[in-house]
C-alpha cells in the first residue's frame, strides 16, 4: 500500500470538512429549510441552547455563538419550544438553568445544547460561564457550575432527557490555575477535556464532542464540527436516537481524520425517540390510464401506462392481476401470466400483441402497485384491437317473435273424484305433436294436466286439415271417455290474425283492464282463452283486500311437493283445488314437529312496492323496482373497489332472512338434509350456520314447490336492495348508532351465541329488514378480491369449479364497520359457520 505524503495527510481535513458542509446545506434547503415546514409530533418538546463565545478572562471562542443559533433554529423546526442564551454570566447562567427545569418538569423531552469551555477537576465536571476568572482549584465552586446541575434539571422530563456538550476545548483556565497550584509547592496533573459522565439519571443521555479526556477541534468553518454534524442529521426523518448519534459519530470521524470522536453515556430504555420522526406513509400513486387501442394487425405495441411512483421513495413491485381476453402481453420479452410480479424498471419494457381474429373491446390489463409497505394501488389499462378489414356486411339485428303451437287441451276431470290417465289413440296423418322434447306415439300414457303443454308442428308445405289428435280419459273404474281435436294448418293470411289474437289476448290480460277483456270476448267469442277472459272479469268484479302480487317467472314444471300441515299454533289457510290427478299423487306426511307455525304476511314497504308470498310457509318477498347504482366504495376495504355503475332489472327479495321455521317447512319436504345446530334458535330466528351448498338445497326445494324460480340474489342485487337509493355509509345516516342493527359493537340488546329475531329493527326504504348484521348472507357470486371486470347487468360473477362464495351484510358476530351495505365477506362454499345465513330472490316478469 502507497504511504500518504506529508502534504496529502495534511489536505484530508479539509476534503472531509468541505464535504460535510457540502452535507449540511443541501440538507438544510430540503423541506425543514422554512419555518413553514415546522415538523409535527405528538409530544411536548422544551430546549435550552447555550452558546459562549465572549469571556472577559480568556480569548475569545469563533463557533459558540454561530452554533447555538443554528442549534436553536433546527430544533424550533423539529417542534422544541427553546430558551436562548448567549454568553451569560454565572448568575445568568445558573437562572436559565432554573428556569428551563420548570419547563422540563411538564415537558415530555428535555433538551439542554451547551457550547463554550468545560472542564474537569478531579473526575468532576464543570461548565465555565463567560465572567469566570478561576484562579484557583477552589474558584470553581463560585465561579463555575458543575455538570450534575444541567443533568439534572434534563432529567426531570417525562420520556427523556438529553445533554449535548460541544465544550471539550482546548481551555486557557486549565492552564492558569496550573500554574497557581505550582506555586503553592504542589504538583498537579493537567486533564484536558471533560471526564466521564458515569452518574447518568435514568432515562437520560448524555453526548459529549469528543472522548473523554480529549480536546475537540473546532474546525476551519462557522461550526464545530460537532453541531455541524448534528445539525445535518437533524434534518434526516427517521433516524432513531440511538442512530442518530452512531450516524453523527461517523460523521465527525470521517471530517477531523479520525482525530475526534464523539462518545455517548446513557441510561436510556427501549422505547424509541425520533428528532425527526417520518412522516406518514403515503401509497403508490398512478396517473390516468387512457384506453389502448392498436391495429389488429400491430406487432407488440408499448403499453401506454403512467409510470407509478411512490411519493415516500419506496421500491415498487408490480403483480399482474388480470390478462386481457386475447392478445399476449410481454414483459422484458416473455410472456407474463396472472399473478406474476415484476420490478417497476422491467413494467416499462411492458408490450402488447393482438390477435388479429378477435377485434373491438378484448378487456382489461389489471396490475397492482405494491410498494411493500402496505401501500398498493390498482391500475386498468382498458385495450382495444380495431379491425383494419372491411367485414362481411349482414343486415342489421332485429326482434323476430314466433309464437309456438301449443295445442291447448284442457284436462279432462272425473265428477265422481278419482284419478284419471290419458291415452294416446290417434295422432294427426300431417305433422308431428310433441310433450316437450318428446314426440309423441300411439299408445303413450300421460297425465291429464300434460294435455296443456303438447305442441304441434307441420310438415313442410301443409296447408288445410292436418288430421285428427284422438286420446281417452280412463277413471280405472270402467269409464272412459274419448276427446278429438281435429288439426287444421292456416294460410298465410289466416296465421297473421291467429297471431294478432294471441297478441291482443296478452296485453289485455297483462293489462287487467275489465273493459279492454270485454271488449276482447267480443272481438273473438270462440277463442281459447275466451275461459280465461271470463275468469278474469269475475276476478275483476269481485271485492279485493289486497292488490294481486306480480307474477313470478314461471320456472320447468316443477316435481310434487308436500302439502303444508295445519298445525295447532297456526290453522292453514284454505288450499285452492288442485286437478284430480294430481290429487292422486303419493304424498308422505312430515312429523308434526318439523312442521313451523305459519308466518305472518309481509309488511308494506315505505314506498309501496308490491309484497307477495306464495304458501303460508314461503318467505315473504318485495319486489324491488329496476334502477341504477354505483356500486362499491371509493375508500376503505380494497375488495369494494373500484365503484362501478350497475344497472338491474327489477327483481323479487326476500323481506327478511329465512327463518328457523321456514328452515324446517324445508327439511319436513326432505328438500334440506337437515336444521343446523343453533344455540336459543325460535321460529322467527333467522336459520344459521349453513354452507353455500345448503342455500343451494333450500332454492331448489323452493322453486319446485311453487313452479316458479327462486334463487340466491347476486352480489349487486343485494348491495342496490341493501342500499334502497341510499348514499349514505348505512341506510339510515353515517353513523352506526345504537340499537340501529344486530352487531357486536351496535348497541341495545345484542347475544353473542344466536341472532335475534328477524324484523327487530325497522326496515330500510325498500321494505326489507335486516340488511345490516343479523346472519351474513349468502349470494351466488363466486368471490374475486375486487371488482375489476365485474359485471355491469346486474348479473353474478362466476368462476368454474368455484370453491369461494361472497357473503353480505355482516353478522350478530361482525363489528359496526362490517355491517355497511358495501361491505364484503367471503367463506369456503361447502363449509358451515355459526353465522351464515340467506336471504332469497325472485324473477319477476
Amino acid at each position: 500500500m502507497a504511504v500518504q505524503s506529508q502534504q496529502g495527510r495534511a489536505s484530508a481535513p479539509r476534503r472531509w470538512g468541505l464535504l460535510l458542509c457540502v452535507i449540511a446545506c443541501f440538507l438544510l434547503i430540503q423541506p425543514l429549510a422554512s419555518d413553514a415546514a415546522t415538523v409535527v409530533t405528538s409530544d411536548t418538546r422544551v430546549a435550552l441552547v447555550i452558546g459562549i463565545s465572549k469571556y472577559q478572562f480568556a480569548p475569545p471562542l469563533a463557533n459558540p455563538g454561530n452554533d447555538a443559533r443554528r442549534m436553536a433554529e433546527a430544533l424550533r423546526r423539529l417542534n422544541f419550544t427553546v430558551d436562548e442564551s448567549y454568553d451569560p454570566d454565572y448568575r445568568g447562567l445558573g437562572r436559565a438553568l432554573r428556569e428551563f427545569g420548570l419547563k422540563a418538569q411538564s415537558a415530555d423531552v428535555a433538551l439542554i445544547f451547551f457550547a463554550g469551555h468545560g472542564m474537569q477537576v478531579d473526575h468532576e465536571n464543570y461548565l465555565v460561564p463567560a465572567d469566570a476568572k478561576l484562579e484557583r482549584e477552589h474558584d470553581l465552586l463560585y465561579e463555575a457550575l458543575s455538570l450534575d446541575l444541567p443533568l439534572g434539571e434534563v432529567s426531570q422530563a417525562k420520556k427523556i432527557g438529553i445533554l449535548l456538550l460541544d465544550a471539550c476545548r482546548n481551555n486557557p483556565f486549565v492552564d492558569r490555575m496550573t500554574r497557581s497550584v505550582s506555586m503553592a509547592g504542589r504538583s498537579v496533573d493537567k486533564p484536558k477535556g471533560l471526564a466521564r459522565v458515569d452518574r447518568v439519571p435514568r432515562n437520560t443521555i448524555v453526548v459529549m464532542a469528543t472522548r473523554a479526556d480529549e480536546i475537540t477541534d473546532d474546525g476551519t468553518g462557522e461550526d464545530s464540527p460537532f453541531t455541524q454534524a448534528l445539525l445535518a442529521h437533524l434534518q434526516i426523518p427517521g433516524l432513531e436516537l440511538s442512530l442518530f448519534f452512531r450516524s453523527v459519530r461517523d460523521t465527525v470521524l470521517r471530517a477531523t481524520n479520525y482525530r475526534q470522536e464523539p462518545y455517548v453515556f446513557s441510561s436510556l430504555g427501549a422505547d424509541p425517540f425520533y428528532f425527526y420522526p417520518r412522516p406518514p406513509h403515503r401509497p403508490p400513486i398512478i396517473g390516468s390510464i387512457a384506453e389502448l387501442s392498436v391495429p389488429d394487425v400491430a406487432g407488440p405495441t408499448p403499453l401506454s401506462v403512467p409510470r407509478p411512483t411512490a411519493p415516500d421513495d419506496d421500491p415498487l413491485t408490480i403483480r399482474i392481476l388480470s390478462l386481457p381476453q386475447s392478445g399476449e402481453i410481454r414483459i422484458d420479452g416473455k410472456v407474463v401470466a396472472q399473478n406474476d410480479a415484476v420490478t417497476l424498471e422491467k413494467f416499462a419494457t411492458a408490450t402488447f400483441k393482438p390477435d388479429p381474429k378477435v377485434t373491438g373491446p378484448v378487456g382489461t390489463f389489471d396490475f397492482l402497485v405494491d410498494d411493500g409497505r402496505g401501500g398498493t394501488v390498482v391500475g386498468s389499462l382498458p385495450i382495444r384491437v380495431i379491425p383494419t378489414r372491411r367485414p362481411p356486411v349482414v343486415e342489421p339485428e332485429r326482434i323476430l317473435s314466433i309464437y309456438p303451437a301449443a295445442l291447448g287441451i284442457r284436462p279432462p276431470v272425473a265428477p265422481d273424484g278419482g284419478a284419471l290417465t290419458v291415452t294416446i289413440t290417434g295422432l294427426p296423418s300431417r305433422g308431428v305433436v310433441r310433450k316437450g322434447a318428446t314426440v309423441l306415439k300411439t299408445g303413450d300414457r300421460m297425465q291429464p294436466g300434460d294435455l296443456e303443454i303438447l305442441t304441434y308442428t307441420p310438415e313442410p308445405g301443409t296447408v288445410g286439415d292436418a288430421g285428427v289428435l284422438r286420446y281417452v280419459a280412463d277413471d280405472g273404474r270402467g269409464g272412459t271417455t274419448e276427446g278429438r281435436l281435429q288439426i287444421r294448418v292456416a294460410t298465410a293470411d289466416e296465421s297473421i290474425g291467429a297471431t294478432s289474437e294471441a297478441a291482443l289476448w296478452r296485453r289485455v290480460r297483462d293489462e287487467g283492464d275489465r273493459d279492454a277483456i270485454e271488449a276482447y270476448l267480443k272481438l273473438f267469442p270462440d277463442s281459447r282463452f275466451a275461459d280465461a277472459a271470463r275468469q278474469r272479469i269475475e276476478v275483476a268484479a269481485a271485492p279485493q283486500a289486497t292488490a294481486p302480487a306480480p307474477k313470478p317467472a314461471t320456472a320447468p314444471p316443477p316435481a310434487p311437493a308436500a302439502k303444508p300441515v295445519q298445525t295447532a299454533t297456526a290453522p292453514a289457510p284454505a288450499a285452492s283445488p288442485e286437478p284430480t290427478a294430481r290429487a292422486a299423487d303419493a304424498r308422505r306426511m312430515p312429523a308434526d314437529n318439523q312442521v313451523a307455525a305459519a308466518p305472518s304476511p309481509p309488511p308494506k314497504p315505505e314506498h309501496g312496492q308490491t309484497t307477495f308470498q306464495e304458501c303460508p310457509t314461503c318467505p315473504g318477498m318485495v319486489q324491488i323496482p329496476a334502477g341504477s347504482f354505483s356500486m362499491g366504495q371509493v375508500s376503505g376495504d380494497p375488495s369494494a373497489a373500484p365503484v362501478h355503475h350497475v344497472v338491474l332489472r327489477a327483481f323479487a327479495l326476500a323481506v327478511h332472512p329465512v327463518t328457523v321455521a321456514e328452515w324446517k317447512a324445508c327439511v319436513a319436504a326432505n328438500g334440506c338434509s337437515s336444521v343446523p345446530r343453533m344455540v336459543d334458535a325460535t321460529d322467527q330466528t333467522p336459520v344459521h350456520n349453513i354452507s353455500w351448498d345448503d342455500a343451494q338445497e333450500y332454492v331448489v326445494w323452493l322453486s319446485q314447490k311453487t313452479g316458479h324460480r327462486y334463487r340466491l340474489p347476486t352480489e349487486a342485487e343485494w348491495e342496490y336492495a341493501a342500499r334502497a337509493n341510499t348514499t349514505t355509509r348505512y341506510w339510515w345516516g353515517n353513523e352506526a348508532g345504537v340499537g340501529l342493527a344486530n352487531c357486536e359493537d351496535c348497541g341495545g340488546t345484542q347475544e353473542r351465541s344466536t341472532p335475534l329475531p328477524v324484523g327487530s329493527f325497522k326496515p330500510n326504504p325498500f321494505g326489507l329488514f335486516d340488511v345490516s348484521g343479523g346472519v351474513a348472507e349468502w349470494v351466488a357470486d363466486c368471490w374475486y378480491p375486487t371488482y375489476q371486470g365485474a359485471p355491469t347487468d346486474g348479473s353474478a360473477r362466476e368462476q368454474k369449479n368455484c370453491r369461494t362464495r361472497v357473503l353480505r351484510g355482516g353478522s350478530f358476530r361482525s363489528g359496526h364497520n362490517d355491517v355497511t351495505p358495501t361491505a364484503r365477506g367471503q367463506y369456503d362454499a361447502s363449509v358451515r359457520y355459526i353465522a351464515n345465513g340467506l336471504r332469497v330472490a325472485a324473477e319477476v316478469e
